[in-house]
C-alpha cells in the first residue's frame, strides 16, 4: 500500500510544473457557461488532467527507472490507475465547483447539473479504461497521437450527455427511469463501471509485463 501511496504522490507532485496552465484552461472555459455551453470545461478539463497525470511517466528514462525498483509493475500500473482516477475526480470537482459559482450569477444556464456531473464521469471513466491500455501497448512515442484522439473522444462523449442534458423531454424520461429504478440502476451502473475498470486495469499489466524497457 505504501507504494501505491508513494507513486501516486509522485504523480501529483510532477503536476506543479502544469498549474498555471490548469488555472488558464480553467478560466478561459469557464465563460463558456455563460451561453449554456458547459461542453468546453466538462468536456476537455477531465480529459486533460487524464492526460497530464499519465504523462508523467511518457520519458522512457522515467520508466526504466520505475522498473529498477523493488516494485512489482502490477503496482506501478495499479498506481497509475489510482492516480488517474483520484485525477478524474478532482477535475470533476473543479467543472462542479465553476459551473456552481457561475450558476449563482447567470440564470440563462438550463441543464440538469447533477446529471450532466455523473455522465461526465461515467464517460471520463470509460475512456481511461480503453486510453490506458491503447498507452501501455503503443508505448511512448505513439501515446502523443493517442492523447489527440482521447481528447476528441471525450469532447465528443459530453457534447451528447450535455445535450441531453439539456433537453427537457430526454432528461425527463432518464430521470424517471432512474427513480423508478433507483436501487437497481445505481448498482448496475456503478458494478459495470467498476468492472471495466478491473478488466483494463488487468489488460494494461498484461501488456506492461512484458515490455522489454
Amino acid at each position: 500500500m505504501s507504494n501505491i501511496i508513494n507513486l501516486v504522490r509522485k504523480d501529483f507532485i510532477l503536476q506543479r510544473r502544469y498549474l498555471w496552465i490548469i488555472a488558464l484552461y480553467v478560466l478561459a472555459f469557464s465563460g463558456m457557461f455563460s451561453t449554456n455551453n458547459p461542453n468546453m470545461l466538462y468536456g476537455l478539463f477531465p480529459g486533460m488532467m487524464l492526460i497530464l497525470v499519465v504523462g508523467s511517466d511518457m520519458r522512457l528514462g522515467n520508466q526504466q527507472f520505475l522498473i529498477t525498483l523493488p516494485i512489482k509493475r502490477s503496482i506501478i500500473v495499479l498506481a497509475k490507475y489510482v492516480s488517474s482516477v483520484l485525477a478524474i475526480f478532482l477535475a470533476e470537482a473543479v467543472c462542479f465547483g465553476v459551473s456552481f459559482g457561475i450558476r449563482q450569477f447567470n440564470s440563462e444556464i438550463v441543464f440538469n447539473e447533477y446529471f450532466l456531473l455523473a455522465g461526465s464521469l461515467a464517460s471520463v471513466l470509460l475512456t481511461m479504461s480503453i486510453y490506458l491500455p491503447l498507452y501501455y501497448w503503443l508505448g511512448i512515442h505513439g501515446a502523443q497521437f493517442l492523447n489527440i484522439a482521447m481528447m476528441v473522444l471525450v469532447m465528443l462523449g459530453n457534447i451528447a450527455i450535455s445535450s441531453i442534458a439539456g433537453d427537457t423531454n430526454d432528461i425527463e424520461q432518464v430521470t424517471s427511469w432512474i427513480n423508478s429504478h433507483q436501487t437497481g440502476s445505481i448498482a448496475l451502473g456503478i458494478s459495470s463501471l467498476l468492472l471495466i475498470i478491473v478488466i483494463s486495469y488487468l489488460i494494461s499489466w498484461s501488456i506492461f509485463k512484458r515490455r522489454d524497457l
